[in-house]
């Protein structure tokens, strides 16, 4: 086996550990579906990633459809999550955990904290337990971003480059082999006969 291969392989072992370990680092399950509510041609739904809240925040989100057209009418951030940077975030997420309107077509929200709000769906205004959040607005929180989502997608661009370079590498090197054995297997091998000609 050469130093090439080797290096290759081992690179190959790196990455595998790192997403082993980031697999490992993410301990909880994934949130359970919320079923939407429906209530006249509005869909009220539960987001919980990527939300058009905060995209910083996984969950809390409470997210208003026309139910014919599917058009976003709304959504309100319900609570906020402030999470420690020195841990990894997905085991710090807090998801809404079901929905439901009142007699009074308010709607109630309830979290895996086991904290419940209402939403006012005239005026998307929030009450109940503490949101958590600076202020009270729909998009008004102070939080710190969790790492682990920017942390996996380093490893994976750098593994990725590493391992094309590692490809392309053993590629040249074995043609060079080629090309020095035959004299016909590769362009460096042609280049190195007409330089020994000319010698």
């Amino acid at each position: 086996m050469t130093r090439t291969t080797r290096s290759f392989l081992a690179v190959v072992m790196f990455c595998l550990t790192g997403f082993a370990a980031e697999d490992a680092w993410a301990k909880r399950e994934p949130p359970a579906d919320v079923p939407p509510v429906v209530s006249g041609n509005v869909r009220y739904e539960a987001a919980h990633f990527m939300t058009p809240c905060d995209p910083n925040q996984n969950g809390g989100c409470v997210v208003a459809y026309d139910n014919t057209s599917n058009a976003q009418l709304w959504a309100v951030k319900v609570y906020c999550t402030k999470y420690d940077p020195n841990l990894e975030q997905d085991v710090q997420d807090v998801f809404i955990t079901s929905l439901a309107l009142s007699s009074s077509s308010q709607l109630q929200v309830s979290n895996e904290a086991g904290k419940h709000f209402t939403i006012d769906p005239t005026t998307q205004k929030v009450s109940g337990d503490t949101t958590g959040c600076s202020g009270r607005s729909s998009s008004g929180c102070s939080y710190a971003p969790g790492s682990s989502q920017t942390s996996w997608l380093l490893l994976l661009v750098v593994c990725g480059l590493v391992l094309l370079l590692g490809v392309r590498r053993m590629r040249f090197a074995r043609s060079q082999r080629g090309g020095w054995a035959t004299g016909f297997g590769s362009g460096g091998g042609r280049r190195w006969h007409r330089w020994a000609a000319r010698q």
